[in-house]
């Protein structure tokens, strides 16, 4: 192996780490409900989306272009983070309990500007003092873009497993 293989290899795992540092700590974050500290890593001009799965034949990986779960921007996430601070997040109330598991955490491409980044996602939802718990499991696709020494969130697409929640509602951040 050439030293400049070497090198940018060394610098592939650089940035995986850096990834998988950024995406931890928005877990955390989530987690311990810290909003307004998450919703300062989004881009003002985030795409921030996730489609329904639809069952087809003999096909698994099938997402609607049509029909979706949600799908934000810079101004409906800052809506929605400013209304867990009010009266009205009823379907907060009692808060959700989460833990958020990031995993396979793959970086497809990268510059000095952006990185795509593949990630699966678990989480871990129970409420109230109720033994009902559920769980999410989702891919997720990322557009980090850098800022500073951390990154943003530009782009999110959360790819869900199920074609069918078994809550209520999707009232925290995937």
């Amino acid at each position: 192996m050439k030293l400049s293989d070497r090198e940018d290899e060394l610098e592939e795992l650089l940035v995986e780490r850096e990834v998988r540092q950024f995406l931890n700590h928005e877990a955390e974050l989530l987690d311990a409900r810290e909003l307004h500290d998450w919703f300062d890593l989004i881009a003002e001009d985030i795409s921030y989306y996730m489609p329904r799965r639809l069952m087809r034949e003999n096909t698994a990986g099938v997402f609607s272009d049509e029909s979706y779960y949600f799908d934000e921007s810079y101004g409906s996430l800052k809506a929605r983070v400013m209304r867990f601070d009010s009266e009205y997040a009823w379907a907060e109330r009692p808060p959700t309990r989460t833990e958020r598991y990031v995993t396979n955490v793959v970086v497809t491409e990268y510059d000095d500007e952006e990185v795509d980044v593949e990630s699966n996602l678990l989480v871990y939802l129970s409420r109230a003092d109720s033994e009902d718990h559920d769980f999410y499991s989702a891919k997720r696709e990322d557009t980090l873009r850098r800022d500073g020494d951390s990154f943003e969130i530009a782009d999110r697409t959360i790819l869900l497993n199920q074609t069918i929640l078994s809550t209520d509602n999707v009232s925290i951040f995937l």
